[in-house]
């Protein structure tokens, strides 16, 4: 799975107009070195080399034509690494003519040069933060530490996924497919509120136009339709499915991937239950894992709420784990601090436990258990225009065998959990990923004004 757009970070070393050239090159090359080796492959670097004197900033007089390469290049965020003492001023200058993300770090310096000036890098990244702070712009740290050393590479690691998740959540598109289900007060949210405040635009795909796409893409590419059918029962049971169950499941996957790609979506909402039964003979689920394991994000039950959800908890990941659309439901009888994450069966197929033959019921719900591994689960919600984005991190474990899909997952102190769900407010409807995101999660939120981080537990302010 890779992500659906290319993270631009502009690297920009910063220096001190008196302090020494030449030892400010050595800087700039070690850091540059160091990124080819940690920099993740989904992101491109930009440089300065063009338009500042040994590619790196110093001064008023550059900013104009240093800003002028990066937006023509349209950065998504900014590393400016002092080289020494560095120039606050031209750090927070360009941090608020740039307007995105913005990480500061800093070569730890050697012991001190009894003969001479030392590079006072440190000195120098404490200065740029308090300008940056005066200036207004929000910024990302790490601790002064090693170029060499894993502060470094996980901390500018997590910078690029905090970057990647603030990309996402601006212009976002969800597709909303069919309406929401009666039932369901819990998933209401503003459109109009989503889109003035946040950029966040949802485009409604009614459900007779849902069931003819499918009925189209039977009709037109049934060859195309019974390799997505065969594809899918190399890695499933499907043998409680009909054939003509199999091609509808499959065809309404292309359907949905079609009107993604036409409409620039990023996350899909889909009335999964409701509507398809009656017309296509098939529930929704599988095609929610499917959709999700290609790296398009998708919820169930019409949860708008929830496929932005599912958008940034996939951003965190860089696009390189697929997300997985959860009901929050029973804690185990033998194990206060275990929770039972289930759906009736949209989980992607790639996260099933090895040890299990994932299924299919007749009707579309997938029947696994996912593998165990730490798993981070996040929800953005609101409620009287109030935004919140909620994160926390557990465990996969094994426990009872449970129909649909599910994983148990075991917290520190699931009470503290209930709690703040109860309150947060937040509801039954969780996106989840393997892996440890909560501080990216909650990093991101101080770029993305008018959302509230809410994380389950403190997290680090410096990342790394």
């Amino acid at each position: 799975m890779k992500m659906k757009k290319n993270l631009v970070v502009g690297v920009v070393p910063i220096k001190r107009t008196f302090t020494d050239m030449v030892s400010a090159v050595e800087q700039k090359n070690l850091f540059q070195a160091r990124l080819k080796e940690i920099t993740p492959a989904e992101v491109t670097l930009v440089d300065i080399e063009d338009v500042a004197e040994n590619g790196i900033l110093r001064e008023y007089s550059q900013l104009d034509a240093v800003a002028a390469k990066l937006k023509a290049n349209k950065v998504d965020a900014l590393f400016m690494p002092h080289c020494d003492f560095g120039c606050e001023e031209v750090v927070g200058r360009l941090g608020s003519m740039m307007k995105v993300p913005v990480l500061v770090w800093g070569n730890r310096d050697p012991l001190p040069n009894p003969g001479g000036r030392d590079r006072d890098t440190q000195c120098g990244t404490l200065a740029s933060t308090k300008c940056l702070q005066r200036y207004g712009v929000p910024f990302s740290y790490i601790i002064n530490s090693d170029v060499a050393g894993e502060k470094l590479r996980k901390g500018f690691n997590d910078f690029c996924a905090v970057a990647n998740v603030v990309k996402s959540f601006n212009r976002m598109r969800i597709l909303m497919v069919g309406g929401r289900p009666q039932p369901f007060l819990s998933v209401m949210t503003n459109e109009d509120e989503l889109l003035s405040r946040f950029g966040i635009e949802v485009t409604p795909w009614g459900s007779t136009a849902v069931v003819a796409a499918t009925k189209k893409v039977l009709a037109d590419r049934l060859d195309e339709v019974k390799a997505v059918a065969a594809e899918y029962a190399s890695k499933v049971d499907v043998s409680l499915m009909s054939e003509q169950a199999q091609l509808n499941q499959a065809a309404l996957r292309i359907a949905i991937e079609d009107k993604v790609d036409a409409c620039d979506i990023d996350g899909v909402a889909l009335e999964c239950w409701s509507m398809l039964p009656p017309e296509l003979g098939i529930t929704g689920c599988q095609v929610i894992g499917m959709l999700s394991d290609m790296g398009i994000p998708t919820a169930c039950e019409a949860d708008i709420l929830g496929a932005i959800s599912g958008v940034m908890m996939s951003a965190a990941t860089l696009g390189r784990e697929p997300m997985f659309f959860s009901d929050i439901t029973v804690r185990n009888a033998e194990d206060d601090n275990v929770e039972l994450l289930w759906h009736c069966g949209p989980y992607p197929v790639s996260l099933c436990d090895s040890r299990c033959k994932p299924g299919i019921s007749k009707v579309g719900q997938g029947a696994f258990h996912l593998k165990n591994g730490p798993i981070t689960v996040c929800r953005f919600d609101m409620l009287n225009g109030n935004y919140t984005f909620f994160s926390g991190e557990g465990e996969g474990v094994d426990g009872p065998a449970k129909g649909g899909t599910y994983v148990w997952f075991k917290v520190d102190n699931w009470e503290d959990w209930e709690e703040k769900i109860v309150f947060g407010p937040y509801i039954h409807h969780v996106a989840g990923a393997f892996g440890n995101y909560s501080q990216i999660l909650t990093e991101a939120c101080k770029y993305m004004n008018g959302v509230t981080a809410d994380p389950m537990r403190p997290v680090k302010k410096v990342l790394g």
